[in-house]
């Protein structure tokens, strides 16, 4: 008998030689038998839950190709868990053998026919299911322990040691001195507000090895916050050991195998032997954390000077760049000499000339003034087309209503029967409630309320904001606020041989904002 022997093994529940203990029993009975064996295939570290692709069981692929070719008729293993630990897949795979003519046979239970088939599928995949449940409870008793549950963090090395059983002591790690001073640079760095993006940088210049093969990445510093993969959010640097944060779950299109946060049960212990970070550092760390958090990204991204991209020149149109250190130019003469404005200012002398401006315009009392001004006219213009938007909407739900009245009483005279007048009356009853809606949106529109305090409060808003930029450790923060108040800066020539004029023009709606006491940017 024409036979092929597959065997499989998954890196977590068994020898790498169980392979070749399997091939060697599947050998012995096919010699007992007088089979002839013409194939070995076979697939090492990998689990009998992973699918049936190319690239999730080449050896299993190959095999299934060989009993497509033909002329095999048995498929030898050891158990039919080697096969499959999923119901669909074993049950798949038995029929495609059965269809070309060979059966499925294993050492265990002798030839795997349709009924044997369904009750082992059933079993191997609930035996699968409780290896795992075993191997958390394992798992859960090293953290109690404090030994670790999985692999080896960033900063660590493993340590080999054996019980008095012979048996070696899993889970057993102490702290890498070489990697430990990184870990430490890392928090120091990410304190004292410098970006993952920079960090990670400084390291791959360095040619500091990473945790995992390629580079460092911001993503090796922050990972996944909810579940602590990152270097910066896992607590085992504080010599904490944390079990359970994440669920493994298998996508049953792909077979994926995707981390989450498990929202169940988390087994903590103490380790602190495994401390690399003091308690001050890591809360400073996971205090920043937060702080930089924001729903939009691109608040996170700082310009590289404080006015880029925010003027343009007076005489094309161009942009307004740095030309050379600490000056700021024309573009459009650097680019192709496009332009007659060769005038440049300094950095300094450009930023303390725009923030000056900038408070004058909006400090001076006719300034307010007419800003107030415009406000109760934008007020009263939206006021009123509000009004004019309502008393259309209420038209039109009216006409709705009446409508639907005169459907109803259509049905009731015996129009019941017509399919097409109870179509209409659905349609205009969509109609009235569409218009229902609306008309309950524009009601919880936020009515802002101005009261006599609004002048003050405006220029206490500002001062507070020239506070900000002037101050070094409020800086940073502060000029997000700054730029969303600056539409452009148009910068001329001066009528003279040297010099440049400045004219900010401001975004009156985010004066608006500040005016109302929003924040419009994150650390306001």
């Amino acid at each position: 008998m024409q036979t092929l022997i597959y065997a499989r093994y998954s890196s977590q529940l068994q020898n790498p030689r169980s392979v070749e203990d399997q091939v060697a029993a599947c050998h012995a009975m096919a010699g007992r038998e007088g089979w002839t064996v013409v194939g070995v295939f076979a697939d090492r570290a990998i689990s009998g839950a992973a699918g049936t692709g190319s690239e999730q069981r080449p050896g299993l692929n190959d095999l299934v190709r060989r009993v497509e070719a033909g002329g095999i008729q048995q498929v030898l293993v050891d158990t039919s868990s080697r096969l499959a630990r999923d119901l669909g897949d074993a049950d798949r795979l038995r029929k495609l053998i059965n269809f070309c003519g060979a059966r499925l046979y294993s050492l265990a239970d002798g030839e795997i026919d349709p009924f044997k088939g369904t009750i082992k599928a059933l079993m191997d995949e609930h035996q699968r299911k409780e290896i795992a449940h075993n191997v958390r409870r394992g798992h859960t008793g090293n953290i109690t322990q404090g030994r670790a549950a999985s692999g080896v963090a960033y900063g660590y090395r493993r340590v080999v040691q054996i019980d008095p059983k012979g048996e070696p002591i899993r889970g057993l790690r102490e702290i890498d001195p070489d990697k430990a001073e990184v870990v430490l640079r890392i928090y120091r760095d990410y304190a004292a507000g410098i970006s993952p993006i920079a960090i990670a940088s400084s390291l791959n210049a360095e040619g500091v090895s990473p945790p995992k093969r390629g580079i460092w990445r911001r993503s090796t510093l922050l990972g996944h916050r909810a579940t602590g993969f990152g270097i910066l959010v896992n607590p085992i640097y504080i010599g904490r050991l944390v079990y359970g944060r994440t669920q493994s779950s298998v996508d049953p299109r792909t077979r994926e195998r995707r981390m989450k946060p498990s929202g169940g049960l988390v087994q903590e212990g103490e380790a602190p032997h495994l401390r690399i970070v003091s308690n001050d550092l890591w809360q400073a760390v996971q205090d920043e954390i937060v702080r930089r958090s924001t729903p939009h990204p691109e608040w996170q991204r700082r310009p590289k000077h404080m006015l880029s991209g925010m003027a343009t020149c007076g005489v094309c149109g161009g942009g307004w760049v740095v030309k050379q250190k600490g000056w700021w130019g024309c573009s459009s003469v650097t680019g192709g000499n496009a332009c007659t404005n060769r005038r440049m200012i300094s950095a300094v002398n450009f930023e303390r000339r725009v923030l000056a401006q900038l408070s004058d315009q909006m400090l001076a009392p006719d300034v307010v003034s007419a800003y107030l001004r415009e406000y109760h006219r934008e007020h009263a213009r939206l006021t009123g087309e509000g009004r004019r938007d309502r008393d259309r909407l209420e038209r039109r739900r009216a006409e709705a209503d009446r409508k639907v009245q005169r459907l109803v009483a259509a049905i009731a005279d015996g129009g019941s029967d017509f399919a097409e007048i109870r179509h209409v009356l659905t349609a205009a009853r969509d109609e009235r409630d569409a218009v229902v809606r609306e008309l309950a949106a524009m009601e919880a529109l936020p009515v802002l309320a101005l009261h006599p305090g609004l002048a003050d409060q405006y220029r206490r808003s500002v001062e507070e904001l020239a506070e900000a930029l002037a101050d070094p450790t409020t800086h940073q923060e502060a000029i997000p606020r700054m730029r969303k108040l600056i539409a452009k800066i148009v910068v001329t020539p001066t009528d003279g041989t040297r010099g440049v004029e400045l004219q900010v023009v401001r975004h009156i709606d985010e004066m608006l904002k500040l005016t109302m006491g929003l924040r419009s940017a994150p650390g306001c």
